[in-house]
């Protein structure tokens, strides 16, 4: 991980503060979820940034064993 400082305004940095109140995260770990979830968002433009955020915690869920896939079959 790379450290970098950067100056964010008064009205940015209390929202990334608003945002790790409410995903129970710190203010670092906070920008760089945001940041990823933007990223996402101008590379796929046709997703919603709730859409980006639901695969990711897909993503993560399937990384921790806690996902089956579905079998077609079955149905």
């Amino acid at each position: 991980m790379v450290r970098k400082t950067i100056l964010l305004n008064n009205d940015l940095a209390d929202q990334i503060t608003l945002l790790s109140r409410k995903e129970d995260r710190d203010f670092s770990g906070s920008l760089r979820y945001a940041l990823r979830i933007g990223l996402l968002a101008l590379q796929n433009p046709e997703l919603t940034a709730g859409e980006i955020r639901d695969i990711l915690e897909a993503k993560a869920e399937m990384e921790a064993g806690q996902i089956e896939e579905l079998n077609l079959e079955d149905l």
